[in-house]
């Protein structure tokens, strides 16, 4: 009875290896991406609370509940702590962590200086708002223009995306890209029109709304801009440096009213193609016992004898000492016989 070859060998002009590409695909746990519901933990509230507050996709009571990223506030000189005491100011350490990740020149630039109108003007916030995509939702980095925030507080909302699909000219630190965050919305098309980020007539002095750093899945916002009042939310911001203030809880209810953060990841893979061929005398014959019958063997279908017949399910790669590196399964089996030949494409992404 004919045998086939348990392998076959690929040459090199049926491989193509680390080839470089770029995929979109949606941040938060579940491939959503959207999301409208927003749940914190009171038991991290008690603990890191002082500092931030992680942000979960369900509620406290469900086991498969994942952080999807962090609210926090940070004040340069400690104001607006939950937890004021002597020594003690989260929201100082909170400021300053953000300027040492974000900001370029942090040794000599002390303070986010949100430029008020795009021609060099300054404003040197005292406080920041800050959203922190978690690590694993973001990976690689978060997708410039595909991610819209919306705040709200006071009946006001405000629609928050970056400029990026309206500039070339970001600004560029080794890795690390800035955008200017501005009032608009995807579905509208906004995305494309690089504004100044505020209502000068009315924030004139505020600055503009913030600043997104995609591969750090961070978005920095003008706090002071964003609690001035209309056209704005005006979240609530307090500044004390006596009492017991928890002014992060104001930016989550803020984003909990807004009821919507949608946004996509963006990440770059090394893709290798495999091509095997399965030649017209190849692999015609199977080793499944239903395959054959008896003591002797013989094969179940007598007129497989003459013209054999098999179906292709898997397909396994192995190294030079024979051992299975990667299996891919077909979607559907392949029929395979001596009138047919067949050329399976194997995809293994790293």
């Amino acid at each position: 009875m004919p045998t086939d070859n348990f392998f076959t060998p690929l040459n090199e002009e049926d491989k193509r290896t680390n080839i470089l590409s770029t995929i979109s695909s949606p941040v938060w746990s579940g491939g959503t991406a959207t999301l409208t519901s927003f749940y914190t933990s009171s038991v991290q509230s008690g603990s890191s609370g002082d500092y931030y507050y992680d942000v979960y996709d369900k509620v406290q009571t469900d086991t498969t509940r994942q952080v999807q990223f962090a609210v926090s506030y940070g004040h340069i000189d400690g104001s607006g702590s939950l937890s004021t005491s002597a020594g003690n100011n989260p929201t100082k350490a909170v400021y300053r962590q953000f300027r040492n990740i974000c900001i370029k020149n942090s040794s000599s630039e002390t303070r986010f200086d949100f430029d008020g109108n795009g021609d060099g003007t300054t404003y040197k916030a005292w406080d920041i708002f800050a959203i922190n995509v978690n690590r694993a939702r973001y990976r690689e980095k978060l997708d410039p223009g595909n991610w819209e925030l919306h705040l709200t507080a006071n009946s006001r909302t405000t629609k928050l995306i970056d400029d990026s699909g309206a500039t070339a000219d970001s600004s560029i630190n080794a890795s690390k890209r800035i955008f200017n965050v501005v009032s608009g919305s995807i579905s509208t098309g906004t995305a494309v029109i690089k504004t100044t980020a505020g209502d000068q007539t009315t924030v004139n002095s505020a600055g503009s709304l913030g600043y997104f750093f995609p591969e750090l899945g961070v978005i920095i916002l003008n706090s002071y801009a964003l609690s001035q009042g209309s056209p704005y939310p005006a979240i609530t911001l307090t500044r004390s440096t006596a009492t017991n203030d928890d002014t992060s809880k104001h930016v989550y209810n803020a984003v909990n009213t807004g009821v919507f953060f949608q946004a996509r990841r963006e990440e770059q893979i090394k893709s290798s193609h495999y091509f095997c061929r399965v030649k017209s005398e190849e692999y015609n014959w199977s080793q499944n016992p239903t395959y054959y019958t008896g003591s002797n063997a013989e094969i179940r279908n007598a007129t497989f004898i003459q013209d054999p017949k098999s179906y292709i399910t898997t397909v396994g790669l192995y190294n030079s000492q024979n051992e299975l590196l990667a299996v891919a399964k077909l979607s559907q089996p392949l029929l395979k016989s001596r009138d047919r030949e067949a050329v399976i494409k194997v995809r293994l992404d790293f």
